[in-house]
């Protein structure tokens, strides 16, 4: 999983810092949200990497030393099923609902984003809240995952 880690280093050398100026998202969660399903059903850490926070980043590069992390494509998702289908739909400014499923069949669910403005202006995810329970999301495991 150092690749992981090593994805996400270069996915912000290759995309540059985000700014209010040259952001692709600024302000538009539908957006940041129809992009991370893009990303994640293409396995695509360092396309990912911009989307996210810096302390979500640095989370994801600790816990990457854990030959038992999962791939970005199950990473950020309730369960380990791959499905084929993700879409993204806009609760409010910090939510973003994120249904997964096989074409509208089983399994299926829904994750929420939670969304962090930044002060360059721009919107990153900072958090996965999955569908199990409210203790369940994205940096806990990650916590587990970096053995803390």
């Amino acid at each position: 999983m150092r690749a992981l880690g090593l994805a996400l280093v270069l996915g912000l050398a290759v995309s540059g810092p985000l700014q209010a100026g040259n952001s692709r998202y600024g302000y538009n969660w539908d957006e940041i949200g129809t992009e991370f399903c893009r990303l994640t059903l293409a396995n695509d850490m360092a396309g990912l990497a911009p989307l996210l926070t810096g302390s979500l980043r640095q989370l994801i590069e600790a816990a990457s030393a854990n030959p038992e992390l999962p791939p970005a494509r199950t990473l950020f998702q309730t369960y380990v099923n791959e499905v084929s289908g993700c879409s993204a739909d806009t609760r409010n400014a910090a939510l973003v609902e994120i249904a997964r499923s096989n074409g509208g069949r089983a399994p299926a669910w829904t994750d929420i984003l939670v969304i962090s403005p930044e002060a360059d202006g721009t919107s990153r995810i900072d958090d996965v809240l999955f569908a199990t329970r409210k203790s369940d999301t994205l940096r806990a495991r990650l916590q587990v995952y970096a053995g803390r």
